[in-house]
């Protein structure tokens, strides 16, 4: 048979590197070396290995004829990420012309061969025809001869084979015609071969190269080894079927071996179609291929077989005294006969991978590298004597780098079955790729393969093959923040513990030593040592240990305590490494599900000598003991943390825990109401151990969000318990002044609010800590001018600023009018403390710098501007349900409201004025002043509702309007005269997040200030110095802050309390709308909200909603206004949080209507330059420019995140 190689081709979507040209005898391989995409930045580029000089000659492998382009593009999102060094994807939708002039660029790279220099010249120019109808072709079932047999007949693939055979002894030509015609036929080709093509070989590759044009002309796109149609399903499993049944025909009547004429034709068609610039040639020919190739592998298996046994009864012959000549002769005969077939079975082999599989596991098409992959790990486990060799497994480990995931996957499947049998037979192709298996565990950027590495590992690790870094690094996945990875990697860590446990054991002398110094576990006494404390300690070691790794590799400093102030950062991590891990491991290890059991490891006193259970036990054993399972360093708040996850997973399954785990819990035999009170028991003795430290007291605060408070409203008699617990949680929130803390003393606070049983018991303990911080806080205003900067040293503002600290928290509890209205009793302070509060915000107020105190006193400022907005929130909820009674409202109160808005909001104007740069605080008190309009703007809706009601209703409208127009003083809007600065605001807040992510911005109007050209990326050299994460942290800021502040503002303007009256009238909406497309979704959907009918949930696009989850501006300004259980605007702003953003949502298309949009940009002229760009004909220069202008901006991998990928979390 020739093993001629016949040309490859390349394809203009070629998903592999660049082959250069040949130099030498010895060339570099042309299989795929694009490394695929990783978590990290620093990705590794696999290296090119050599491979013999037989394959060279691979100029134009892979090139797709016009109109292919179409069926590559078509074929499924695999062949799409396949294409190695494609341009960004754009989130427009595909132009309905099959090519679209572009920017000029440089084109791919290709795979085996050198760009056509005519291909880089395509100018750009429109369309002169248009596309070609799409063609599909399909499994035909009206075919003829052996096409209709195979897949229209209804015999088994053995028939089918055999009566081939019997017309190939009749007709040999005209059978392997029939043959040929119908691998033409499975690729979608209506045009045949004639016999005259097949008694001339030498013509093969020229009539391929005439049908495969003809076939091109048709624009057919899709084929049925692709086919989705319901009746291709079983096409491939038919196709293979017959070919492996006919290799196993033609050994079966040896024409295998004495006709190799049939095979050395059959194999010529087949191997230079499989190298058809024509995907459906290519792919239908190398599944052929494969097929036939694997029959092969089979008959060597049983050609093997028989010569093993037949050399047995060789040698059993030649051993006996009397000997059987014409026997032994017989057998000699039958085993020279069996080795020659199984040569010529070998050749076959070898012609079939050296002219295809060689070739085609480096295809352009991932269909067809994932089946050559699938191919080899079955020839390698069916026949390990030939394929376990370095020169075939290489294979395998050259694809694990390939770009696509299917085809990694694919390669660790079939390295997971041949590792669990063969694993101790590979350790030199084990030790060489290793390295990459632990690599895509830890760092592919697809969670699939990642789950598939680590299933691989684990195999490596039952054998005993992982380097200690190794196990390491894969033990330090169950901190992975996607599940799927945590519970794949569950068992590798389990066994890390279990490791670690038997080396404990021995260290301790061993089992019995071990169950001296325990004894018998009783069942329900958790209170004394025993056996599973080891298991506890083991797995707190671990955890500490691959927590600090983790720690020392990726140092996250604290955040500064202004960021927490001004909600910029959250004061405590809604999830950590450890509770992430927990939540996995509870599934796992019993200790985990036992949380009465890790509790009562935790309050145990480690400490003090153990009691002796037995005589013979003695000081030494108790000193062996404490050394062994006495927690150290980190183990504690860590084992605090993991008790936390599996109280909330086993008292909590209504929420994200399944029905399994309540199963568990009722199996266990502990009803809800007792772990209920047992928890509530536990907690004040966790907080007397561990409430000194803030660090864990959050996390022992944390137990009480999962008490189920409905059991101490039934159970009345055990109201003293919970009692108790109130008690420990206030003695932690007068304490600490950690914001932590504070934040879940808060939460627990709360919790107990929600049920009316318990309310009067915790609003008598909220009133005695609003007790406390007031008699601190007039203390303060006796001693000094709370109004004036500076006045304080470090430790004096510092300590105010955790009383107004903790006056914030507690106001946003329950109603605090009454608290913050009454006249202060103390001499010297004598104010209301709304005054007092109202009065600090003016220490904003900023008129020299003094960087020691400057943070602290901004700190202390925007804890009273959170008193002070609770405070109007409380008090605008008691107008409103005034107005909705009809109650009268006292003149006086109103006057002294009003004075109060007028003193905070005067105080706020002078603390955003007095600073020239967009600090923390002075975003924050521009977003509290649009507060404080947008809180007494739902009062005014409640008005107008009342007032509308009433004329429905025939009252009189003049009589309601003066009963209530003493509020109007209230509902004064912003002062016009703000607008300017207003702006200038905003302005900084959008230049400083362009600059974090590269992005230029739109040109101003005429009536508008000029771009400072200086400003544009100007601290480049700063950001320099940081490191990929500081700089993510940096831009996730940075959008935070725009988009809450334009959050508020867009609330503000629809409020009609800014930007309604004056010269300067929409000037702030105008600037908004200048960059809305220019700088992410997050942006984008928060100002789409000026469309006030979209703020009320109603689409404009056939009830189509896009966009926002919204952006988290919008969002907090909806938070902060909802606590004030208003209505009307109120009800507005929860649309805001309820709509969630498309990814692939285009950029341009906002649903927003023209006719009520003033500021829509209009349809341009049909036939216009502005026309076809829009219509994607011409290039878009706005589009090339931002794709050009974000190639440099700080994304994971050093390149610019999309603005698909810019979607802030809540």
């Amino acid at each position: 048979m020739s093993s001629i190689r016949h040309p490859l081709m390349e394809t203009s979507d070629n998903t592999a590197t660049s082959s250069p040209a040949p130099t030498s005898t010895a060339r570099r391989s042309g299989r795929v070396t694009k490394a695929p995409d990783k978590f990290s930045p620093d990705a590794p580029v696999a290296s090119k290995r050599k491979r013999a000089a037989e394959h060279d000659d691979e100029d134009a492998e892979n090139e797709l004829p016009d109109g292919e382009d179409d069926a590559a593009a078509d074929d499924d999102e695999a062949d799409d990420t396949a294409t190695e060094d494609q341009e960004p994807r754009r989130t427009k939708k595909p132009s309905s012309q099959s090519a679209r002039a572009r920017k000029p660029a440089a084109k791919k790279p290709k795979t085996n061969g050198d760009v056509p220099a005519a291909a880089l010249n395509h100018a750009a120019r429109l369309p002169s025809r248009p596309k070609k109808a799409v063609r599909i072709a399909i499994a035909r079932r009206d075919g003829d001869g052996l096409y209709a047999d195979i897949f229209a007949s209804g015999d088994s693939s053995d028939k089918v084979a055999t009566e081939w055979y019997h017309r190939y002894q009749a007709d040999n030509t005209a059978a392997v015609t029939d043959l040929v015609n119908c691998i033409l036929l499975s690729a979608g080709c209506d045009k045949q071969v004639t016999q005259d093509d097949i008694r001339d070989p030498e013509n093969c590759q020229n009539r391929l190269a005439d049908l495969q044009n003809v076939y091109a002309d048709g624009g057919i796109t899709d084929y049925p080894l692709v086919s989705r149609a319901k009746s291709s399903k079983p096409f491939r499993d038919l196709l293979i079927g017959f070919f492996r049944s006919l290799v196993t025909v033609m050994h079966e009547t040896d024409v295998l071996y004495n006709d190799p004429t049939l095979m050395e034709n059959i194999a010529r068609w087949v191997a230079s179609m499989s190298s058809s610039t024509l995907r459906p040639f290519r792919h239908t020919a190398t599944t052929t291929a494969l097929a036939m190739e694997a029959a092969l592998v089979e008959v060597a298996k049983k050609l093997d077989d028989r010569i093993t046994k037949m050399t047995q009864q060789v040698e059993a012959e030649k051993a006996r005294k009397s000997k059987n000549k014409d026997r032994l002769g017989a057998i000699q005969n039958n085993l020279e006969e069996a080795n020659r077939n199984r040569e010529t079975c070998q050749e076959q082999i070898t012609d079939f991978f050296e002219t295809v599989f060689v070739h085609r596991y480096r295809d352009i098409d991932a269909k067809i590298r994932t089946e050559c992959v699938e191919a080899l790990g079955s020839w390698i486990w069916q026949l390990p004597t030939v394929f376990m060799e370095p020169e075939y497994l290489r294979y395998l480990g050259w694809m694990l780098s390939d770009v696509v995931p299917q085809t990694r996957q694919e390669v660790l499947k079939q390295l997971a079955r041949i590792f669990k049998r063969d694993a101790q037979k590979l350790g030199h192709f084990i030790d060489r790729f290793r390295p990459r298996l632990v690599e895509m565990a830890t760092k592919d950027s697809d969670v699939s393969v990642r789950v598939a590495a680590i299933a691989v590992i684990q195999i490596l690790k039952d054998t005993g093959m992982l380097e200690p870094d190794e196990i390491d690094s894969i033990g330090r996945l169950i901190f992975e923040p996607e599940v799927r990875v945590r519970r794949a990697v569950l068992d590798f860590f389990a066994d890390c513990v279990n490791d670690s446990i038997e080396t404990k054991i021995e260290t301790m002398g061993g089992d019995d030593i071990v169950d001296e110094l325990f004894g018998d576990d009783d069942d329900e006494d958790y209170s004394s040592p025993r056996r599973d404390w080891i298991s506890i300690k083991c797995l707190a070691e671990l955890l500490a240990a691959y927590d600090a790794q983790l720690e020392e590799e990726n140092h996250t400093e604290a955040p500064r305590s202004l960021d927490i102030a001004v909600e910029m950062v959250q004061a405590v991590a809604p999830e950590t490494r450890i509770s992430l891990a927990s939540q996995v491991l509870y599934e796992k290890i019993d200790q985990v599900k036992n949380w009465e059991l890790l509790a009562s490891y935790l309050l145990y006193d480690h400490s003090t000598s153990t009691k002796s259970k037995s005589v013979s036990r003695g000081s030494s054993n108790e000193a062996t003991l404490r050394g062994a399972v006495a927690p150290e360093g980190r183990e504690e708040p860590i084992l605090l943390e993991v008790l936390a996850a599996a109280v909330r997973m086993s008292l909590s399954p209504s929420t994200d825990i399944d029905r399994s785990r309540r199963r568990h819990r009722v199996e266990g035999g502990e009803s809800p109401e007792d772990s209920a009170i047992h928890l509530a028991t536990i907690i004040p003795r966790l907080l007397n151990k561990f409430g000194a430290e803030a660090s864990t007291a959050v996390v022992v605060l944390r137990l009480e969000h999962s008490l189920d408070l409905d059991i101490f409203q039934q159970l009345r008699q055990d109201s003293t318990t919970y009692r108790r617990l109130l008690d420990e949680i206030c003695i932690q929130f007068e304490r600490h002044q950690d914001r932590g803390v504070l934040t879940e003393t808060t939460a627990a606070l709360l919790h107990a609010r929600r049920y009316d049983e318990l309310e009067e018991i915790t609003d008598g303990k909220i009133a005695d800590l609003w007790e406390a911080v007031i008699n601190t806080l007039r203390q303060f205003d006796r001693t000094a001018d709370l109004g004036a900067r500076l006045n304080l040293d470090v430790a004096a503002i510092g300590q105010l600023g955790d009383v107004l600290l903790k006056m914030s928290k507690l106001a946003s509890i329950a109603n605090c009018i009454e608290v913050l209205e009454a006249d202060g009793q103390l001499e010297g302070s004598d104010a209301p403390a709304i005054e007092i509060l109202a009065k600090i915000v003016n220490r904003g107020q900023l008129d020299q710098v003094e960087e020691a105190l400057d943070d602290l006193e901004d700190e202390a400022v925007s804890f009273a501007v959170k008193c002070c907005q609770f405070y109007f929130m409380w008090k605008v909820r008691s107008l409103i349900g005034s107005v909705q009674a009809g109650a009268d409202i006292l003149s006086h109160d109103v006057e002294r409201l009003n004075n109060l808005r007028k003193t905070y909001q005067r105080n706020l104007i002078s603390t955003l004025s007095s600073r020239g740069t967009n600090d923390d605080l002075r975003l924050f008190a521009t977003g509290g002043l649009c507060d404080l309009h947008i809180v007494f703007a739902t009062l005014r809706q409640v008005i107008e509702q009342q007032q509308k009601q009433q004329q429905q209703e025939g009252v009189s409208h003049n009589s309601n309007s003066k009963k209530y127009a003493l509020l109007d003083p209230l509902l004064e809007p912003i002062t016009p005269g703000l607008i300017n600065e207003l702006i200038e605001i905003y302005d900084a807040a959008e230049r400083a997040y362009a600059r974090c992510i590269k992005r230029a911005l739109n040109e101003p109007n005429e009536d508008e200030d000029p771009l400072d050209d200086d400003d544009q990326f100007s601290d480049d050299e700063n950001e320099a110095e940081l490191s990929p994460s500081e700089k993510k942290s940096k831009e996730l800021k940075a959008e935070k802050a725009l988009c809450e502040l334009a959050g508020k503002l867009v609330l503000a303007i629809l409020a009609k309390m800014v930007d309604q009256v004056g010269p300067n009238a929409g000037k702030l909406k105008r600037r908004m709308l200048r960059n809305q497309n220019k700088l992410g979704h997050n942006l984008k959907e928060t100002l789409a909200y000026f469309d006030e009918g979209r703020l009320r949930g109603e689409g404009k696009s056939g009830g189509r909603k896009k966009g926002g989850a919204a952006a988290p501006a919008a969002a907090a300004a909806k938070g902060k206004v909802d606590k004030s259980r208003g209505s009307g605007a109120g009800s507005k702003k929860q649309a805001i949080s309820e709509e969630i953003i498309v990814a692939d949502d285009d950029l341009s298309d906002l649903d927003v209507d023209d006719d009520d949009d003033p500021f829509a940009e209009r349809e341009p002229e049909e036939g216009s330059a502005e026309d076809l760009r829009r219509r994607e004909l011409v290039d878009d220069p706005i589009e090339d420019d931002e794709a050009e202008d974000g190639d440099g901006g700080g994304g994971v991998d050093g390149d610019h995140m999309d603005e698909d990928e810019s979607v802030l979390g809540d």
